[in-house]
């Protein structure tokens, strides 16, 4: 018998180390390190961060080098016949032909080839505000996509703990359950032995045992569920969905209530989507001007330095080159005014979204409060519902061994136990949950991952 438990106890100590013990914090920061939306905001950051490096660079001169080489395969050379050259008058009217004559010329053009090459610089002087106001925008894209990774991960972190609470509850629900077949299998061996004694019908103990098999089919769903609900954290956290995990969290039997006093104002200060929403307004107001800078007169400079060789026709030579260019918008058939006016209608369009979206944000924090007062009022009358029922179990089993109580007054008795248990489990639960989407609404998650 000793090896036997000595067996027994080495397969459960494996079993136990084989189970990955998590908290509410592993689980969140793991939940963040897999996440693939979470990774695609990241992504779109980084992607933010390019383009205003990319911004950047308009202020810089672009100095770009190009080499050609033409070859006229089919060209022949050209022949200048000879002929007497014209005379002129002093005004330099042709009135005749002198004696001079130009013997002509051969060019040798067959089979031409032309070399080039060539170094620019392109300076930008003057755009009317176009790069300044691209680096601004660039400025607001990257401020937008870190808004919308934190909101990413706020969301992330909500999926989370929502399943982590329901697990934690779950999992002491079922020792209540378990719990109360184990009443119900005590009830029903009592109810027996007083059967076999001619005390009690035999009725009296099937009303037991279909009431044990009812919770009995009751755990093993409850049980199945807890093992579903396992293989969701670890879809989330981004294990394998087999893997043996536990959550060690507890519910809080004496929660606290927050402080939600000033819930609405930290919402309209500190939600990202009004961050974002708020950086669209800016960046339509940038694009605004710059379409006007677009067109007002721009100026920029080219110094270049080049080489050029005709064989046989001109010597190769380097050459240096500078020139400007300014360049006035004169008529545009009033194309300006028809982009600034669609412009000025996209500002006008987010601006009616962030505000739009206030308002919402607004109803969702207070719905929000009255799901944390709501869960917070159905702890306390879950509570005392729950020393009512052990109080009234009690009473009924004293009674019963008196005999003044029924099996039915018994089974009612344990039935409300159990059900008061779990209500107050899941209150608990809900609580918890409700907490965390509040602090989710007012943007005061404070989980920093940027």
């Amino acid at each position: 018998m000793k090896y036997h438990i000595l067996i027994v106890c080495l397969f459960l100590s494996c079993g136990l180390k084989a189970q990955q013990l998590l908290t509410l914090e592993q689980c969140r920061e793991m939940a963040l390190d897999y996440n693939k939306s979470l990774k695609t905001a990241d992504l779109k950051w980084q992607e933010a961060r390019s383009n205003k490096k990319e911004a950047r660079t308009a202020y810089l001169p672009n100095v770009d080098g190009t080499g050609t080489v033409t070859y006229m395969p089919q060209m022949d050379n050209i022949n200048v016949p000879g002929f007497f050259l014209p005379t002129a008058s002093p005004g330099g009217e042709i009135n005749g032909t002198s004696d001079v004559y130009f013997p002509g010329m051969n060019l040798e053009t067959e089979e031409l080839k032309v070399y080039q090459a060539q170094v620019a610089m392109q300076i930008p002087i003057y755009s009317g505000g176009q790069i300044r106001y691209a680096n601004k925008m660039a400025d607001k894209g990257v401020e937008i996509a870190g808004y919308a990774y934190q909101l990413q991960t706020d969301q992330v972190i909500y999926n989370t703990d929502q399943v982590y609470w329901q697990l934690v509850a779950l999992k002491e629900n079922l020792i209540v359950a378990r719990k109360y077949v184990e009443m119900l299998e005590s009830l029903e061996q009592q109810l027996k032995d007083m059967y076999e004694l001619g005390l009690t019908p035999k009725s009296e103990q099937l009303k037991v045992t279909v009431q044990k098999n009812e919770a009995m089919l009751n755990l093993l769903r409850a049980e199945n569920g807890f093992k579903i609900l396992k293989m969701n954290l670890c879809q989330i956290i981004g294990i394998a969905l087999n893997t043996q995990i536990d959550v060690t969290g507890q519910l809080n039997p004496e929660p606290e209530m927050p402080v939600m006093a000033d819930g609405i104002n930290m919402a309209l200060s500190n939600r990202n989507e009004l961050k974002m929403l708020d950086g669209q307004v800016d960046i339509a107001n940038y694009r605004k001007k710059s379409i006007t800078g677009s067109y007002m007169p721009s100026l920029g400079a080219q110094v270049s330095y080049g080489y050029n060789e005709i064989p046989d026709v001109m010597d190769g030579d380097w050459n240096t080159i500078a020139s400007a260019q300014l360049s006035i918008p004169l008529i545009h058939w009033r194309e300006k005014k028809h982009k600034v006016d669609a412009a000025r209608l996209q500002k006008q369009q987010a601006e009616l979204k962030l505000e739009e979206t206030k308002e919402f944000v607004q109803l969702e924090v207070q719905q929000y409060m009255v799901q944390v007062n709501e869960a917070y009022e159905a702890i306390l009358l879950a509570r005392k519902s729950q020393l009512e029922a052990e109080e009234s179990l009690e009473e009924v089993n004293a009674s019963f061994e008196a005999g003044l109580n029924t099996t039915t007054d018994v089974l009612n008795a344990q039935a409300a136990w159990q059900n008061a248990h779990a209500s107050l489990l899941k209150s608990l639960a809900t609580f918890e949950i409700a907490k965390t989407a509040y602090y989710k609404g007012i943007g005061q998650l404070m989980v920093d991952q940027m």
